[in-house]
């Protein structure tokens, strides 16, 4: 049953694939470092909804959701290739790097959704990104997100904060969104399938994938205003603070 079942969902995904594209290229703006529109956005949210259906998660939203015109950075802890689709569905932008606009299809779709790319390893990289994502956010044209772990954890816990990536809220006087994270059986405890841990990627999609049901849960907590910290630093440890009290007080 479950090859079965693993064999169903690839076969969903790809069709949802082919229609983000159809989508996508019917009515994504010509050109490149165009501002996504808001049919594009409309079509991001309903495809990545989509996923999370096929995927078989079940998604449970705590606290306020910021309305479309409420832009700003958001930051949560990372756990899985899930975090993408769940925490996207919600109507967010991602920053990812340079090379995943070279990737055939996937490229051209993430592009089109309204990603943003950074070219990691540039002199000027962290500064450039820090412009992109301020000029996004303020433009009101897109929330971007980002995962200030900078890796993923087995959702246990959360590792600290690299203040780094605080620098555009700080810099440009931006509004963060922080967001908890967790992934649940149905018994409501932590899924130990969900983080891949030592084993690889393909493995831990296959894994996901044969799962009958995966609870979510997504806990908007209060926003932050940057203007309210002097330093990233600060601004890190306090959004920091504020996701480990519910992911690691609900697990421990």
């Amino acid at each position: 049953m479950k090859p079965v079942r693993i064999i169903y969902k690839i076969i969903g995904l790809q069709l949802l694939l082919v229609t983000g594209l159809v989508l996508m290229s019917i009515y994504a703006k010509r050109g490149k470092n165009v501002a996504i529109n808001q049919k594009q956005k409309n079509i991001r949210q309903w495809w990545l909804k989509k996923v999370i259906k096929v995927v078989g998660l079940r998604l449970t939203t705590k606290g306020d959701v910021p309305r479309d015109d409420e832009t700003a950075l958001w930051i949560s802890n990372h756990i899985s290739w899930l975090d993408i689709p769940v925490i996207g569905s919600e109507g967010v932008a991602f920053l990812s790097k340079a090379e995943v606009r070279k990737w055939p299809v996937i490229g051209w779709l993430t592009e089109k959704s309204g990603a943003l790319y950074i070219q990691r390893g540039d002199a000027n990289a962290s500064s450039l990104a820090s412009q992109k994502i301020a000029d996004k956010i303020n433009q009101g044209h897109d929330s971007v997100m980002v995962f200030p772990e900078a890796t993923t954890t087995d959702g246990k816990d959360v590792k600290k904060f690299h203040a780094r990536i605080f620098a555009p809220a700080i810099d440009h006087n931006l509004r963060v969104q922080p967001i908890a994270i967790r992934y649940l059986t149905k018994e409501g405890v932590h899924h130990p399938k969900v983080a891949w841990g030592d084993e690889s990627f393909l493995t831990n999609v296959f894994d996901v994938l044969g799962e009958t049901t995966i609870h979510v849960e997504i806990n908007f907590l209060a926003v932050i205003e940057a203007k309210d910290f002097l330093e990233r630093k600060h601004l890190s440890e306090h959004a920091y603070e504020q996701v480990r009290e519910v992911v690691f007080a609900k697990e421990s």
